[in-house]
C-alpha cells in the first residue's frame, strides 16, 4: 500500500473514509466521514490519515531501519491484529520483537491437513 494513507483510501457505504479497508478495526481511530468533512480535508488533515504517515510515529527497530521508507513500518492493521498495538513493529518483519507470533502461526498452518473431510 506504500504506507498508511499515502496512495489510496476506502469510503464505506455510510461515508466513513479509511486509510485502508481494515482500519476501522483499530480502537481509538477517529474515523472521518464525507458527510461531515470534505474529502480533501480528510485526506490532508484528519488525525486518522496522519496518525501513521511518514516515519516519526515509528518505534524501534523501524525508526532506524534502512528500509523504513520502503516498507513504511509494515501493516498497521496486521500489527494491531497480532499484537493489540497498531503502532507496534509489524510482526511479519524479522526484526520485530513479535516476529515469533508469525513463526508460530506458520507452524500451526503447516500442521493443518491439506484436505478437510467432507461434512454432510
Amino acid at each position: 500500500m506504500h504506507g498508511w494513507g499515502s496512495r489510496q483510501f476506502t469510503v464505506t457505504p455510510s461515508g466513513d473514509v479509511l486509510p485502508c479497508p481494515a482500519a476501522a478495526r483499530i480502537p481509538g481511530l477517529d474515523v472521518p466521514n464525507v458527510q461531515r468533512a470534505a474529502l480533501a480535508d480528510i485526506w490532508f488533515h484528519s488525525p486518522a490519515f496522519n496518525r501513521f504517515r511518514g516515519t516519526e510515529w515509528m518505534p524501534e527497530p523501524c525508526r532506524s531501519c534502512p528500509l523504513k521508507e520502503t516498507d513504511h513500518g509494515g501493516c498497521r492493521c496486521q500489527a494491531f491484529q497480532l499484537t493489540g498495538d497498531p503502532a507496534a513493529t509489524d510482526p511479519a518483519c524479522r526484526l520485530s520483537p513479535h516476529h515469533a507470533l508469525v513463526r508460530t502461526l506458520l507452524q500451526d498452518a503447516e500442521s493443518v491437513p491439506d484436505t478437510l473431510p467432507y461434512r454432510a
